[in-house]
């Protein structure tokens, strides 16, 4: 059997042919945990159903998109995929699906999903990746990621498992697998429901809304002017010194073109602040 397989649930050409809804993929990349767990749900039902056998049969590990402070998307949707999976492992009479990660050490301000084929490569050659090698050993890994445009993450982990000489049985688990030959088609799905910083209102009022890198980096990149009225103001002094502090554990704030948002958002936690104080 081959040492690295991949498990895709959809394949798509174009957003107008893809058998899913864009506009979820959409609401997934912005921190909804509604379409995070109908998706990891999704995945885990068919592979489950295709791969049985090879899982009951196995020590397996799952490992999310890596990440450096800020879970990405796909790390919340991993946590819906392995509830799932593990359910049916354990009413089946297997083990359970351990986890980890595999954390990453860089920040960058160019939106990936616009980026060439050659970019990302190029982009991510730069990245830090980190391997547990010795947690590795005898164990069946799960790579997972929401969607595959150009294989370029993928390429990267298969080059570190053949530099640290790792022969483990390997899966890349994806929602979706692009088939075209548009990279910045990603740019599109990840946008489906997000025009503006005013859609991005409804998400983060959602019951279980998770803080993605996505949603951080869309605030960070908005227009200034229109970031406070159209929505840090409508967010709860919680939520935004998550978000502040999120983009000091990030480096973000070493970004020059992030530099006045960040402040945007410090003035917005001191404006609320200094109006408790007035109640008080």
């Amino acid at each position: 059997m081959r040492q690295f397989q991949e498990f895709a649930l959809h394949e798509f050409q174009s957003i107008e042919d893809a058998p899913f809804r864009p506009e979820q993929y959409s609401r997934l990349k912005f921190g909804c945990d509604e379409a995070a767990r109908e998706m990891g749900y999704q995945i885990a039902d068919a592979f489950f159903q295709n791969n049985a056998p090879a899982l009951l049969d196995s020590s397996s590990l799952m490992i999310s998109s890596p990440y450096n402070f800020v879970p990405n998307a796909a790390t919340i949707m991993t946590m819906h995929l392995l509830n799932r999976l593990n359910s049916h492992i354990v009413d089946a009479k297997g083990n359970h699906v351990e986890y980890a990660t595999v954390p990453r050490k860089i920040s960058y301000v160019n939106d990936y999903g616009l980026l060439s084929g050659e970019h990302r490569k190029s982009l991510i050659a730069g990245d830090r990746f980190y391997f547990n090698s010795q947690h590795f050993e005898g164990r069946c890994l799960l790579f997972v990621d929401d969607v595959k445009i150009t294989g370029t993450h993928e390429n990267r982990l298969v080059e570190l498992m053949h530099e640290q000489q790792l022969k483990n049985k390997t899966f890349f688990l994806y929602f979706a697998r692009y088939t075209g030959d548009r990279p910045d088609i990603e740019s599109e799905i990840n946008l489906a429901a997000v025009k503006s910083i005013r859609d991005l209102n409804r998400i983060a009022a959602e019951p279980n809304h998770h803080m993605t890198v996505r949603q951080i980096k869309y605030i960070l990149a908005a227009d200034p002017s229109e970031l406070y009225h159209d929505f840090l103001k409508f967010r709860s002094d919680r939520y935004l010194r998550s978000l502040y502090f999120n983009c000091l554990h990030e480096g973000y704030y070493k970004i020059q073109e992030y530099e006045t948002n960040i402040g945007v958002i410090r003035d917005a936690i001191d404006q609320q602040e200094g109006a408790r104080k007035c109640l008080a």
